[in-house]
Formats: C-alpha cells, sequence, structure tokens
C-alpha cells in the first residue's frame, strides 16, 4: 500500500512542472510507480489523449506500458498527476468524477494567484477529497 503522505522526490515534481509548463495550454498527465516500501522510484510522464484540452485522459498503450514495467521491477503503479494550466492546483468536479483508483495520490498541478505552479497531493475515494499537503518544487 502506498502511504497516504508519500513525498515526491524534489526531481520528481520539478519534472511534472516542466511536463505541465510544456503541455500547456493542454492538461499534462503521468504516472508514479512506488516500490514495496511505499517510496516512489519512478515518474513516466504520458501523453494526454483526451480531445477537450482541459481534460486529461492517459494514453492506455502507454499506461500498459508502464504497468508491465512496473511489474517487472516489482513496482506498482501509485500515483497519478494532471495539470490544470488556468486553474489552481486542487481536484475539480470533473477529475472527481473520473473514477481515478482511490488507493492513488492524485498530484494536481495548476497555478496559485502569483501565477506560479505548484502542486497539491490528494486523496480521492467514494466522491469525496481528502487533501494531503501542498509538494514542495
Amino acid at each position: 500500500m502506498i502511504a497516504a503522505d508519500a513525498r515526491l522526490r524534489p526531481a520528481m515534481a520539478r519534472a511534472m512542472i516542466a511536463h505541465a509548463a510544456e503541455a500547456s495550454p493542454r492538461e499534462a498527465c503521468g504516472l508514479i510507480v512506488y516500490d514495496g516500501a511505499g517510496c516512489p522510484v519512478r515518474l513516466y510522464p504520458t501523453t494526454n489523449v483526451h480531445s477537450d484540452p482541459d481534460r486529461f485522459e492517459l494514453d492506455p498503450v502507454e499506461h500498459f506500458s508502464v504497468l508491465r514495467e512496473a511489474d517487472e521491477h516489482g513496482w506498482r503503479i501509485g500515483a497519478v498527476y494532471h495539470s490544470h494550466p488556468r486553474g489552481p492546483a486542487r481536484p475539480s468536479a470533473t477529475d472527481l468524477a473520473a473514477g481515478i483508483d482511490p488507493e492513488w495520490i492524485s498530484f494536481v498541478i495548476g497555478r496559485n494567484r502569483a501565477a506560479k505552479w505548484v502542486i497539491g497531493a490528494y486523496k480521492m475515494a467514494d466522491g469525496h477529497v481528502i487533501p494531503l499537503g501542498k509538494v514542495p518544487s
């Protein structure tokens, strides 16, 4: 099980923000895999295949590739991330309805009041959002 307070390595947070900036104005998305101790070991930026630039959908071929590689190493997917290029770093109603695995941490990259990229960490389950805090970048 992935610890609810699992923190990203600073390089992972920087890579997520870089991915969000590069993909803007579309939402960026990706996956993070964790080892057996619940520590994040690898970030996988993925292609957003959703036709709406304000929504995200992981490329299914890339998702399967991450699953396969994680399984080969004894890791597992423990988090998903996506960006809100014009919005805050918190899940939207659309995100909550998307059916993200409730065991996963959801990292949302958004803009603060000064328009600086920030990352929020959440658990989403049973129609509820549980904030886990901001991620230092």
